[in-house]
């Protein structure tokens, strides 16, 4: 059987183009949950069960950074009142769940800085869901949902 050059070089480019792509997909599902979720985020809406306490049109911001940075405002259309918060996070890959150690707070419903919040995270596309397991004194499961501004 007779290879042509020509042949010769077409199969070793269809070859490198193969390896290149299975690399590139390999490492896209290899990212992490955590450096998906660095970056700006804009506030979508917060709920807590089927009330909206922040209002219908809540405005915020979220900035993770990749060495476990947080800072938080949420701007209330509603009855609660605004809040601002800093601090640190930790990410779960296999829980899907992400924990915040405040620093620093102000507004809400009191002070909580020096407290850990954990939140389960979904993530599909651009958008991230943020729930809490509402403790047994709590009036329900608050619900943020955040969309990717970078």
């Amino acid at each position: 059987m007779k290879i042509s050059a020509r042949g010769l070089v077409s199969g070793a480019l269809l070859l490198v183009g193969l390896v290149l792509m299975s690399s590139a997909l390999a490492q896209s599902a290899a990212t992490s949950l955590k450096q998906r979720l660095v970056g700006h985020w804009q506030l979508v809406s917060v709920a807590l069960g089927d009330r909206t306490p922040y209002g219908a049109a809540p405005q915020g911001s979220m900035f993770l950074d990749a060495e476990g940075h947080l800072s938080v405002i949420v701007i209330s259309d509603g009855g609660a009142r605004s809040i601002s918060y800093f601090g640190t996070y930790t990410v779960d890959d296999a829980a899907k769940s992400m924990t915040i150690h405040v620093d620093g707070s102000s507004g809400g419903s009191g002070n909580t800085s020096g407290r850990s919040f954990k939140l389960l995270l979904q993530l599909q596309g651009n958008e991230l869901v943020m729930t809490n397991k509402a403790p047994a004194n709590a009036p329900g499961v608050i619900k943020q949902t955040w969309k990717q501004a970078n």
